[in-house]
């Protein structure tokens, strides 16, 4: 896995090569000698910084790293250019050999006060231009939220009646009805279930399918920082407990894992996923476990691609999906249409979030939901969920999980429920329904 973060940290340097090739034809030896000690250290530096802070590795931002470096290696250079390897330099140093080394400090500066303030301005205009492609990138992505809109796979449906409304039929088609928060407390007490519980702890989990039954899994996870790890290598196992029945009691499953979010180095879950995600953004605040049928658990994490350097609004279509074994760590990262039939939860509840959010406001286009436009047809997910920012219920309807939010006036003032989306969490088609009787409040909708 160092080699991806080698590979990783030569891409973010490459932009320094055009500044250090002019640097070697203008340096003397010496100067050449240092120069290449200080590019080894700056690598050195650079990738031990790219290990440790698992930074954005979408397109953008490692082009602004890139023009980072380019612009920054070429100030510096030509700074060198003019106070070290000019012809005047060299001979300025010469006369001033015969002083001491506050002289010669002294002459050499104020001499050259003028390159100084020049140095100065080439280091603000530099900036000035990171500011302004910031800027004008950001405004892109403001201003230009259609692609990204269009990306959206939508099935778009004038009524409600074949929609898979949340309506409790059986036990095997219902959204959840068990909170978040009471089935990690349920879990929470029952951390007792295994050897040397109080050095674990449960900091998220996922809803999925499981057997045909929507569960909810939580994996066992290090407390107690870096020393602790050490001791123990690995948790021993996670919870599963059903996501639909009240009375449900959370079980302990025994499968020891060794690659998780919470472990260190090489066997962090999150970095080894980072070390594939070249060209793309990881989803989500940490990797979410999900398990098979015979109850083998992975991590998986969303990941998204802007559209451009420019408009980085997300891609709604052309994502990967990375997997992690948390047994033997490796990873596999997915297209959509090949992401193994195991997998539930293909998309991130948070990008499915802001994906809603893009196709309720600006389905129409980014004008008509400004106050200029005529708001026509501008929408926003209801605040009545359980994931995703509260923002969607997540829904078992034949064998598949769904994310269910209601869709609501911009106005304040009105609560009624304009449509409904179904958003299917392997696949990502976005299914809208439309409502045309005033017969649910947000509340009502997932009741």
């Amino acid at each position: 896995m160092l080699s991806y973060f080698a590979l990783i940290t030569l891409v973010k340097l490459s932009g320094l090569l055009l500044p250090f090739i002019w640097f070697l034809v203008i340096a003397n030896r010496r100067g050449r000698l240092y120069g290449i000690l200080v590019v080894i250290a700056l690598f050195i530096v650079s990738y031990i910084n790219t290990y440790f802070s698992l930074p954005d590795l979408a397109y953008p931002a490692m082009i602004d790293n890139w023009l980072m470096w380019l612009i920054g290696g070429f100030i510096v250079v030509a700074v060198l250019k003019r106070f070290v390897y000019s012809p005047d330099a060299v001979a300025k140093r010469s006369e001033a050999a015969g002083n001491g080394f506050v002289g010669q400090l002294i002459q050499r500066f104020t001499g050259a006060f003028g390159w100084v303030g020049k140095a100065a301005l080439a280091v603000i205009l530099a900036v000035i231009v990171f500011i302004i492609l910031g800027s004008v990138s950001s405004l892109i992505t403001t201003m230009n939220p259609q692609p990204a809109v269009n990306s959206i796979k939508v099935d778009m449906n004038d009524d409600t009646k074949s929609a898979p409304m949340p309506v409790i039929k059986n036990s095997s088609e219902t959204p959840v009805v068990n909170a978040p928060q009471t089935v990690s407390t349920d879990m929470n007490n029952s951390l007792n279930s295994f050897k040397n519980s109080n050095v674990y702890d449960l900091n998220h989990m996922r809803v999925q399918m499981y057997r045909g039954k929507m569960v909810y899994v939580a994996p066992v996870e290090f407390s107690g920082g870096f020393w602790r790890y050490i001791h123990y290598l690995k948790v021993p196992g996670y919870f599963r407990t059903d996501a639909t029945d009240k009375n449900a009691d959370p079980k302990f499953v025994a499968k020891p894992m060794r690659y998780t979010p919470s472990a260190y180095f090489n066997r962090d879950a999150d970095r080894r996923i980072n070390a594939h995600s070249l060209g793309y953004s990881m989803v989500g605040s940490t990797s979410q476990l999900e398990i098979d049928n015979h109850g083998t658990p992975y991590y998986v994490r969303t990941l998204a691609k802007p559209l451009s350097y420019l408009n980085r609004n997300y891609d709604y279509k052309h994502y990967k999906v990375a997997v992690l074994n948390t047994i033997t760590g490796k990873v596999n990262v997915y297209s959509p249409n090949k992401v193994p039939k195991f997998i539930d939860i293909a998309v991130a509840p948070e990008f499915v979030t802001h994906e809603v959010s893009m196709f309720g406001k600006y389905r129409h286009g980014f004008w008509n939901a400004t106050s200029f436009g005529g708001h026509s047809g501008v929408m926003k997910p209801t605040q009545a969920g359980t994931e995703g920012g509260d923002k969607l219920t997540p829904y078992a309807y034949k064998g598949r999980v769904y994310y269910f939010t209601g869709m609501t006036s911009v106005n304040e003032h009105q609560s009624s429920i304009l449509g409904y989306t179904f958003v299917d969490a392997r696949t990502n088609t976005l299914h809208y329904y439309r409502e045309h009787g005033n017969v649910m409040t947000p509340e009502r909708a997932i009741s």
